[in-house]
């Protein structure tokens, strides 16, 4: 086996076991019967950005994006539904699935049915997938003014963070080994991300509050 093959196997096993982590999430949710402390937004998100590599890794026939991608979006797809269960605010919800919706379908709609250059359709949905994989590792520094303020790190998830870090590593390697930037500069851009992340930890360490905070939802 090649390092490229070898590049590939390692960035797909690790994009696997990353997906899986929402399992934790959805089984809180249903041991407190509410989902009050976990926000939906991450959940669609990376349902989108998973749907839409998906595409772009059958349009450019890469099998482990589509691999990786395909799982992510049934698993995101079960997670959106655990969490519509124990939603006691299904109004807003219905809001942000209307929303995520429209970033899912307008891209897609747009290779498929008007731009009609194959190598123009496929450049514009790389870009797209970029700024979706960007958006999806930048989402636990959403908190990072709490943790700051706090000087507490209970508000991010250490061992998502050191997947996600891991995850992001080995995809933008082997975007660097077959050529593609649009695999190569979002997962690198993730990296650094994960390393302002790890930064906070070496600064505040793993202390807790003495109240309750809900830890945000990250990419797998």
């Amino acid at each position: 086996m090649d390092w490229v093959s070898t590049l590939s196997v390692l960035a797909t096993v690790t994009s696997f076991a990353t997906q899986f982590v929402g399992l934790e999430i959805c089984f809180r949710i249903v041991q407190k019967g509410s989902s009050t402390d976990v926000s939906p937004t991450p959940f669609v998100i990376f349902f989108v950005s998973a749907c839409v590599w998906l595409k772009y890794g059958l349009m450019m026939s890469i099998s482990n994006v589509v691999l990786t991608s395909s799982l992510g979006a049934v698993l995101q797809f079960l997670y959106i539904c655990v969490y519509y269960l124990y939603t006691n605010k299904k109004h807003s919800f219905h809001r942000l699935c209307f929303f995520g919706m429209g970033i899912l379908f307008l891209p897609l709609f747009y290779v498929n049915y008007y731009e009609y250059h194959p190598d123009l359709a496929t450049r514009n949905l790389g870009l797209y997938c970029c700024a979706l994989s960007i958006l999806c590792y930048a989402s636990p520094l959403a908190t990072v003014a709490d943790v700051i303020k706090s000087q507490s790190t209970e508000s991010i998830s250490f061992p998502l963070c050191f997947m996600n870090f891991l995850c992001a590593v080995e995809w933008a390697l082997y975007g660097i080994a077959i050529n593609d930037q649009y695999v190569m500069f979002p997962n690198a851009l993730g990296g650094l991300l994960g390393t302002i992340q790890f930064v906070l930890f070496g600064l505040y360490g793993f202390k807790k509050r003495s109240r309750h905070k809900s830890l945000p939802i990250t990419q797998a």
